[in-house]
């Protein structure tokens, strides 16, 4: 059993319920979700539930449909350990991407967290473009990432690889820990305060659920070694909460495999802070940092305090944004006309009705 407090309840939350007439309603928090069924944690104990028909109908996106760490108000079924979702409360934080796929529509990975650990592995898997995108979609979320860069025993450089990493994550914290060893896990400890709402994202076998077993002081994730090419291999399956004792809350999610961005108004210029400040001394307002005259990004570069690779990443990331923007405004105009000819269709109905 555990409090609201415990579960990450506070007055944001609570400040959406007070108004609410109807008093059989009571607070909870997704704890996990599997093809559209969900688990419920509140004070009263664990629910299942599933979503009903009026919120799937009246849902626009996936974004309208509850996720991992959503708090939402639910009636329980008397002497059932089951619940009815009655309305879903608004979101704090939600660390969201594009779906796999061809679709452009919206999915989120956790809602109301406070921090997002970005955990990569110190093997010869790291690759800093990769964690340029993470940044750029974590900064994005309204949470505060923080780099974890595990299997610090596998690793015989660590000093030139935390140089490189902490160069392409300006204003982000960067700890090194090895869930074998347990070096740096304590440090996690500090930010995980009672409260606090922590997901873990990352590929395949970098070690997240590893670390959260240290945290947890338990086994309560499976893990696996990684394979004999050096990559990791899935262990967990489903996203989930998890409490820490007397501290914060925590959400495991599956290895990613793709992470499309969605959304990276602030979070792109966030990852790429030093390329935007340069960008301030360029001869020219709108300078693409090709090959204008006084430009402070290609003197950045051809002076070495910049390397080439990050601004291409850079590039390629604003690209897909405007790529991400197109479609989502071609997705709202085909619902626009959906919805219009649906109410001409209705409108017909009724006059021919009335002409009888």
């Amino acid at each position: 059993m555990y409090s609201l407090e415990d579960l990450g309840w506070g007055p944001f939350f609570a400040e959406q319920t007070k108004d609410l007439p109807d008093d059989d309603l009571d607070p909870m928090r997704v704890a996990e979700e599997q093809r559209g069924a969900y688990v419920l944690w509140s004070p009263h104990g664990t629910f299942e539930a599933v979503i009903p028909g009026r919120m799937l109908h009246e849902a626009e996106g996936r974004n309208d449909l509850p996720a991992v760490g959503d708090w939402l108000l639910a009636r329980r079924l008397p002497g059932e350990p089951r619940a009815v979702v009655e309305h879903l409360l608004r979101r704090r934080s939600a660390l969201s991407r594009k779906v796999a796929g061809e679709r452009t529509d919206e999915q989120i990975m956790a809602a109301n967290v406070d921090l997002i650990y970005v955990v990569a592995s110190l093997n010869r898997e790291l690759n800093l473009r990769r964690l340029e995108r993470y940044l750029a979609v974590t900064w994005d979320s309204g949470a505060t990432p923080v780099l974890v860069l595990n299997k610090a025993d596998l690793c015989d450089d660590r000093d030139a690889i935390l140089h490189d990493v902490e160069a392409i994550a300006p204003g982000v914290e960067v700890l090194v820990t090895s869930a074998s060893t347990g070096e740096g896990i304590e440090a996690l400890r500090p930010t995980l305060a009672h409260g606090i709402t922590a997901v873990f994202v990352g590929s395949s076998g970098v070690g997240k659920s590893s670390i959260i077993n240290h945290l947890l002081e338990r086994e309560a994730q499976d893990i696996k070694g990684i394979r004999a090419d050096d990559k990791g291999r899935h262990t967990t399956t489903v996203r989930q909460m998890l409490v820490v004792p007397g501290g914060a809350v925590i959400i495991d999610t599956p290895g990613l495999r793709e992470l499309a961005i969605w959304d990276t108004g602030e979070g792109l210029g966030q990852a790429f802070a030093d390329i935007e400040d340069l960008a301030e001394g360029c001869g020219f307002r709108d300078c693409s940092h090709s090959s204008e005259p006084d430009c402070a990004v290609q003197a950045a570069i051809g002076g070495g305090t910049l390397d080439h690779g990050r601004l291409e990443s850079y590039r390629k990331l604003q690209r897909e944004q405007t790529f991400i923007a197109g479609k989502k405004d071609e997705r709202l105009r085909a619902e626009e006309q959906k919805k219009w000819k649906q109410i001409a269709k209705t409108n017909r109905a009724r006059l021919k009705a009335q002409r009888r």
